[in-house]
């Protein structure tokens, strides 16, 4: 009976110490969480299609895998809202001055503005193969809050293609591999000019 109870007993003190320990990781990782730059992400899909959801489903997963450990991102809807109330409808469009000027209030440290563009589609035919080449044109522009600076602007414009010797080639498996062209030269890129932006707290960035 005796041996019972010990074993008892020491199993709640390892389950104790089990959820004090998950209890400080947590801490510590709220910690470092709360230092990372915050990155709000205005996204826009204009791509226009039947598999719209799925693009955008693509698009954000990325994005948190890529600002993982490096950033916090935020969405920017509000922002996008803002600008749609000054008649700015495509968000890579509107100037540097009034991305800042409807984020000058918030805490973001840094602005990442994303927009597909309609895709264009071709078929290509050979003898053997039906194919099709999608090519998808998406300007990023990236902004330093702080500074109001750019720390990137530009257009990446890359191509899927596929075939096949049989049936036919639908649109969206080959809009999507031209989405991984996009993060493949995106990541290349972007993340890095991220490297100098820093946190900084509404309330210190105020006094």
């Amino acid at each position: 009976m005796k041996k019972v109870c010990l074993m008892f007993v020491l199993m709640m003190i390892l389950g104790m110490g089990t959820v004090w320990a998950s209890e400080d990781a947590g801490k510590a990782s709220q910690e470092q969480n709360s230092k990372l730059p915050r990155v709000a992400f205005l996204y826009v899909n204009n791509a226009k299609t039947d598999y719209d959801a799925e693009i955008d489903a693509k698009i954000l997963e990325h994005m948190k895998k890529v600002a993982a450990g490096r950033w916090t991102l935020v969405a920017g809807d509000a922002y996008k809202d803002k600008l749609a109330s000054m008649g700015i409808q495509s968000v890579t469009m509107a100037e540097r001055a009034d991305i800042l000027a409807v984020a000058k209030d918030s805490d973001a440290d840094a602005l990442l503005v994303v927009e597909i563009e309609p895709f264009t589609v071709r078929d290509v035919m050979t003898f053997f193969t039906v194919g099709k080449k999608v090519t998808a044109s998406i300007p990023v522009k990236a902004i330093d809050r702080h500074t109001g600076l750019y720390l990137y602007n530009g257009k990446f414009v890359e191509m899927g293609q596929d075939n096949t010797m049989i049936g036919a080639l639908g649109n969206k498996s080959v809009s999507m591999k031209a989405l991984d062209q996009f993060f493949s030269k995106f990541d290349a890129v972007v993340p890095e000019k991220f490297a100098n932006v820093k946190r900084v707290a509404a309330n210190t960035e105020n006094k």
